[in-house]
């Protein structure tokens, strides 16, 4: 490896010695002082209504883990370009039936750069990022010598250079305002905060909560939150602006009604959330880090959204305009997440602590991972069930891609050895696009679609 995973340890250490010296956080998020009664800004309702649909919803969830999620997501997307299927006489390709794509951490590096860029990123996303040593570059801003010695005097944080670094090298100056431009899917781009200890996406939205406008909130601001690893990177603080007479909206009353009529505790806790934000009470300023904290796949800010408008088909009926039901909903969930082989349990010697926390961290994020996709599993059953008639019959397609995916040793092998970190070799990282292909043609769901659809 260029970066070794040593020296991304030696990196935190020396991180968590400057951590004594406090840094300003730069407030990027411009206020609006009165919020357009109808739908407005870059929202999912917004774009479906402005966007056709075909007979296939298609939603994609890409997960965190560093730039081995962003080429296995990355694959993906080339496998999708290059399946072709005849539809109302003329074909077309899979991948643009793709209506939403949501991502955390180093999935949200692809997921943004297709958003904005849509098909140049077969032209260049390699090179600009997954190719790149990134991890590297941005680890010579904090560790070279000079770089020390201002930090040690300098107000502005770690996470700052890098949204610097990601605005100029990866996302070109690119705002939302930008990617609602776009043709492509709309975009749930997930971080944590801190502060209401939940998920928080950058939808306009959720911006309201903050009488914020995020037309002008720079992309790579919003990725950089989604990746901010604890500890190694300081967190992205946004302000929750007071005059824009922000009142409740009526979705939001008839969510928590729902949620007490029904006892329903991860909607009280999706509205709690939300109702934070509200309350003058609380701290100005929302505190944002990685969104693998709260969600590592990806796909609890679709059910979420979905179950916070009333459900599947009360959504339906606000997006009304043209948009007949689909045939087909197809979610399709790219799962970098990787299984650690250590020494514990081989020997009656302890484990050391590097052992320990890497144990840790895998049964947390795995059990979560485990409740995550079978929620989303049952969700899409019932999302179907509910807007399916007997004249139109809905099937739904879920389609989980994983270690477990990887039929040889060899590869397995090599997947869980690629570290999570932002620094891969261009031989690592085309093997894991190749990887990533496979796992979906050989996946029985997605040859259940292909069958379906007639696509070769």
């Amino acid at each position: 490896m260029r970066f070794k995973k040593n020296k991304w340890f030696f990196s935190a250490v020396i991180v968590l010695f400057l951590n004594g010296c406090s840094s300003i956080a730069k407030i990027e998020n411009d206020p609006m002082t009165q919020l357009p009664e109808a739908f407005h800004g870059y929202s999912g309702i917004n774009h479906a209504q402005q966007n056709s649909r075909g007979d296939t919803l298609f939603v994609l969830a890409f997960s965190g883990g560093g730039t081995r999620a962003a080429a296995l997501s990355y694959g993906v997307l080339e496998e999708l370009r290059d399946t072709h299927y005849q539809l109302d006489g003329k074909e077309v390709r899979l991948l643009d039936e793709v209506d939403q794509i949501s991502s955390v951490s180093g999935g949200s590096f692809t997921s943004a750069y297709y958003g904005l860029f849509g098909d140049q990123i077969f032209e260049d996303f390699k090179d600009v990022f997954l190719y790149k040593d990134v991890q590297g570059d941005l680890s010579g801003m904090v560790l070279g010598v000079f770089n020390l010695i201002e930090g040690m005097f300098s107000t502005t944080s770690r996470t700052e250079k890098a949204i610097a670094y990601y605005d100029k090298n990866i996302f070109r100056g690119k705002t939302f305002a930008d990617l609602q431009k776009s043709d492509g899917p709309f975009l749930l781009i997930n971080a944590t905060d801190l502060n209401s200890q939940s998920q928080f996406t950058f939808v306009q939205p959720q911006f309201d909560f903050l009488c914020s406008d995020l037309s002008k909130f720079k992309i790579a601001r919003a990725v950089a939150a989604s990746s901010a690893v604890p500890v190694l990177f300081p967190p992205i603080l946004l302000e929750r602006h007071g005059d824009c007479h922000y009142q409740k909206p009526v979705w939001l009353s008839n969510a928590e009604e729902k949620a007490r009529q029904e006892n329903d505790q991860r909607l009280e806790g999706s509205v709690s959330a939300l109702n934070y934000y509200i309350n003058k009470e609380n701290p100005p300023y929302v505190t944002l880090l990685d969104g693998g904290i709260t969600d590592n796949l990806g796909m609890r800010a679709i059910i979420n959204s979905v179950n916070l408008s009333g459900g599947a088909r009360k959504r339906l009926d606000i997006i009304g305009g043209n948009h007949k039901p689909p045939k087909q909903v197809v979610v399709l969930i790219v799962d970098a997440s990787t299984t650690t082989d250590t020494s514990i349990g081989k020997s009656t010697t302890l484990p050391s602590i590097g052992d320990t926390l890497s144990a840790v961290t895998d049964i947390q994020l795995h059990l979560y991972n485990t409740e995550t996709n079978t929620l989303a599993k049952e969700e899409l059953r019932q999302w179907t069930k509910a807007v399916s008639t007997k004249e139109n019959p809905i099937t739904p397609y879920f389609i989980d891609l994983n270690v477990t995916g990887i039929q040889d040793k060899d590869d397995r092998i090599f997947f869980n050895q690629v570290p999570t970190s932002f620094s891969l070799e261009k031989a690592q990282a085309d093997r894991l696009i190749e990887l990533s292909k496979n796992m979906l043609r050989h996946n029985p769901e997605y040859q259940k679609l292909l069958q379906q659809l007639g696509a070769n």
